[in-house]
């Protein structure tokens, strides 16, 4: 990629990662940084799908292939070439790939960033292991052979770095937010329609977003709704894809009205975050909750699982929005009493939508540029060392 000639203030990007096309949260929220970056700074991708394309490969494990994401297979040549005459090299995941192109950043005398996207509890919940020992020592080895010799680590929430920590993070770290994508405030400015004082004109269309994976819980939703006195009136709606989306249609074919489940287009699950009554998140694993912050900018009132392996359960606005993780029941309670309260409903809209202004997309695209500077300066204040 040939860059032209360097322009005062903009920096040169190399972004490093397995793909920014998949449905993962950590893919997703790269591929909506690269373009913003675009906009001031110069940027070359490195992956399966990017400017330097990488061969690519997908792992025999059915969640990786249900979310259709491929893993790219480092090519030390192509990775030496995208690096001449960067300023920084930020890596997003940590797989084979950022384990290599650490190595080439370092030869090449480069400053290095990398994010913090992956829980391994999230990967192993996957797969049906459930194992504290697997999980601490996953976490002891990323955060030897890979976080504490970049840089800075970037981690999208304070519950994100206090597990790094936890773990024996030593490397300087950063709290930058993913941000809610600016195609959601575009989509969802128009306020919500009141619903009639009746409450029964239409049906209560409840709403959650994410992987049909195990760790999200739509089960617990499903049950709740089949537990709830409104169950007759509830328009329930999964949207995503994953391994568990069969799984989930045999479960919800007994509710009184089904539920659409599956894969939506961007513009279709705009449209749903305008038009839904409520937000469901049930998840147990969650290092911040793209899909929480998206519900929240919308102003639509979100119930949240509280589970201590999940950053999305501070988001609850309070009790009234909030249930025990795995907990059909108690949500069931939650959904019957909210929609018994529409007046609650109605007060909820405008204080998720003030709270998700701090979550701002592009300041946090600033603040990340602000520590790409920070580590630019501090490497070129001291002498060259191989890693």
């Amino acid at each position: 990629m040939g860059w032209g000639m360097r322009q005062p203030n903009r920096l040169r990007i190399a972004f490093v990662a397995d793909s920014l096309h998949t449905l993962s949260g950590g893919v997703l929220s790269g591929k909506y940084v690269v373009e913003r970056l675009r906009q001031e700074h110069d940027v070359i991708t490195v992956a399966a799908d990017g400017d330097e394309a990488l061969p690519s490969f997908t792992l025999p494990i059915r969640a990786m292939r249900e979310m259709r994401f491929v893993m790219a297979r480092p090519d030390r040549a192509i990775l030496s070439r995208a690096f001449q005459n960067v300023d920084v090299v930020h890596l997003q995941l940590p797989f084979w790939l950022s384990f290599t192109a650490l190595e080439e950043a370092r030869r090449a005398g480069l400053p290095v960033v990398a994010g913090f996207h992956v829980q391994p509890e999230n990967a192993y919940y996957n797969v049906g292991i459930h194992s504290t020992w697997l999980n601490d020592a996953t976490y002891r080895f990323l955060i030897r052979r890979f976080y504490d010799r970049v840089d800075t680590v970037i981690c999208p929430t304070p519950f994100a770095e206090e597990r790094l920590r936890a773990h024996g993070l030593r490397a300087p770290a950063v709290v930058v937010s993913n941000g809610v994508p600016p195609d959601v405030a575009a989509a969802t400015a128009v306020p919500h329609a009141p619903r009639p004082d009746d409450g029964q004109d239409r049906p209560f269309f409840i709403l959650a977003i994410g992987r049909l994976g195990a760790e999200k819980r739509q089960d617990v939703i499903i049950e709740a709704v089949r537990r709830s006195r409104h169950r007759d009136r509830i328009r329930l709606a999964l949207t995503g894809a994953g391994p568990r989306e069969d799984e989930l249609k045999e479960l919800a074919r007994n509710l009184p009205n089904g539920a659409e489940i599956g894969f939506a287009s961007r513009d279709e699950l705009l449209h749903r975050l305008a038009t839904a009554d409520l937000f469901i998140h049930a998840s147990e694993v969650e290092l911040e909750g793209m899909a929480v912050l998206e519900a929240m900018s919308a102003g639509l009132p979100a119930v949240i699982a509280q589970a201590p392996e999940s950053a999305a359960s501070r988001f609850a606005l309070n009790d009234d929005f909030a249930f025990p993780a795995g907990d059909a029941g108690a949500l069931a309670q939650k959904i019957d009493a909210l929609i018994d309260a529409p007046q609650k409903l109605e007060a909820a809209r405008a204080a998720y939508r003030e709270r998700a202004r701090q979550f701002d997309f592009g300041a946090s695209v600033g603040k990340l540029v602000d520590v790409y500077r920070r580590v630019i300066d501090a490497h070129r204040a001291r002498p060259r060392k191989s890693a």
